[in-house]
């Protein structure tokens, strides 16, 4: 599903764009097949109808959360935050959802003024998409309205820059950039192997060993992003306020308070609890339910 939002030059301002002009671009599988022979026999049926079964059930999930887009962006425009939020929300349990989805959810809930749903989906949308402006602009706005403020400590601007560096790129955008670099290996290597002229082998050889060298950076970047995604978590705090304890028990010693909209690290879970550390390195054990993963 591709749900693209268009933007007008004359939107403003950016926190309350979910967009005028909506352009929904979908990818259809052709229904209709023209098999050479008639098939034969009632395996052959059983598997045919099967497959026409799970593609107009892919068509229909398609075509409705297509529906539930429209109608989630005319409720905004309408003013009907709620019934727009539930439109998106919908979309999300068909799977169907891309940065846009929860962009847009994130502005139905900021206009509610429920920030640590904003937030949440303002976070689910930028890892989906980190190069795009309007979602850092709304999600550093909906943290301005945060009672808490949590400061990191400070980091070398070395370590700042290749951390920005690694996450600029998004894990799809990594992994499409190199396969596409790959395919220039590839594209290289025939050139190098089937070229009747010297300069053109020559230009397979430089086009392979470019293509491979920034085809292996994506790969890295991938990979990195991959395994910081399996290994870290984080969390939105959902609740208006909630005590942090000192062990995962209800009667545990209260280590201290954090309100809704905070983020912060998971780090383990026991039953119903949750190991939480802040950005400023205090830890504590939070209920679940308290809090929602990004």
């Amino acid at each position: 599903m591709r749900a693209w939002l268009q933007t007008s030059p004359n939107n403003s301002p950016r926190e309350e764009s979910v967009l005028q002009s909506v352009r929904v671009s979908w990818c259809y599988l052709s229904a209709e097949q023209h098999p050479p022979n008639p098939p034969q026999g009632g395996n052959k049926l059983r598997v045919i109808f099967f497959v026409a079964v799970l593609l107009f059930s892919s068509l229909a999930f398609a075509d409705e959360a297509a529906t539930l887009f429209q109608q989630g962006n005319q409720a905004y425009q309408a003013g009907d935050y709620e019934r727009a939020a539930a439109a998106f929300e919908r979309i999300i349990a068909l799977k169907k959802e891309n940065w846009q989805v929860y962009y847009n959810l994130g502005n139905a809930y900021f206009k509610q003024r429920k920030n640590g749903l904003a937030i949440l989906n303002y976070e689910r949308a930028l890892q989906r998409n980190r190069a795009n402006e309007d979602i850092r602009f709304n999600l550093d706005l909906a943290n301005l309205s945060i009672t808490d403020r949590i400061l990191a400590p400070p980091r070398s601007v070395v370590l700042v820059w290749l951390d920005s560096a690694l996450k600029f790129f998004s894990l799809e955008q990594a992994a499409g950039w190199a396969l596409l670099f790959w395919w220039g290996v590839f594209l290289g290597l025939i050139l190098l192997l089937v070229g009747r002229k010297e300069g053109l082998r020559q230009s397979g050889r430089w086009l392979a060993w470019i293509a491979g060298t920034i085809c292996l950076l994506f790969a890295a970047i991938f990979f990195w992003q991959w395994y910081e995604q399996k290994t870290e978590q984080y969390g939105i705090v959902l609740a208006q306020r909630v005590t942090a304890r000192s062990s995962p028990a209800a009667d545990a010693t209260e280590v201290f308070i954090i309100h809704e909209g905070a983020k912060v690290k998971l780090q383990e879970q026991t039953g119903a609890w949750l190991r939480i550390r802040l950005a400023d390195g205090k830890v504590g054990w939070l209920k679940a339910e308290s809090l929602a993963k990004i």
